[in-house]
């Protein structure tokens, strides 16, 4: 974490933070005056069991989070926050958004149940991307530097398609052993 807050000072440019609920962060952003900042985050749920599939920008427009892309330029961000503990659900869907809006880093950061450092740095080595994973007790830090990534839409369709096949071997393997 004190990693990343050191970065952040540094930051020149436009950043997406996603999912970020994290007050230093934020406060760092905001009072750093070379940062445009661009929030998104998951709005409060309303019924008891709808699930919502949308996130909400800074200024009150709700997107869907597998469609943000088309709400940014490509590659017209230079750096993007992800919290992985917010945005579990639509994980596979992050790494080809991400390649496609950011100019130069991607910092993932936080704990999570389900996933490790380890499984965030191995969707994007498929860009063929820089990444350095830290991993400090139970949480972790991945950089991935997309300044070389190229962005390809039948390339984003196969992964999609493979991770798709991997999701449902690992829902049959869990259901069969339960």
């Amino acid at each position: 974490m004190k990693r990343l807050l050191q970065d952040l000072r540094n930051f020149e440019g436009n950043t997406l933070c996603i999912g970020v609920t994290d007050k230093k962060i934020i406060s760092v952003l905001k009072s750093n005056k070379k940062v445009g900042l661009y929030e998104l985050s998951r709005p409060v749920k309303r019924k008891l069991f709808s699930k919502s599939k949308r996130i909400k920008t800074d200024n009150g427009k709700s997107v869907k989070i597998k469609k943000f892309c088309s709400l940014f330029k490509k590659k017209s961000i230079e750096y993007i926050i992800i919290d992985l503990n917010n945005l579990y659900d639509y994980y596979k869907y992050l790494a080809a958004n991400s390649i496609y809006v950011c100019n130069t880093k991607v910092y993932i950061y936080g704990h999570s149940d389900y996933l490790t450092g380890k499984d965030v740095a191995a969707k994007f080595k498929r860009y063929k991307t820089e990444i350095e994973c830290i991993q400090v007790d139970d949480n972790y830090l991945v950089i991935v530097d997309v300044s070389q990534a190229k962005y390809r839409w039948l390339k984003n369709k196969y992964y999609l398609i493979i991770d798709t096949f991997h999701n449902l071997g690992d829902y049959i393997s869990y259901f069969l052993t339960s």
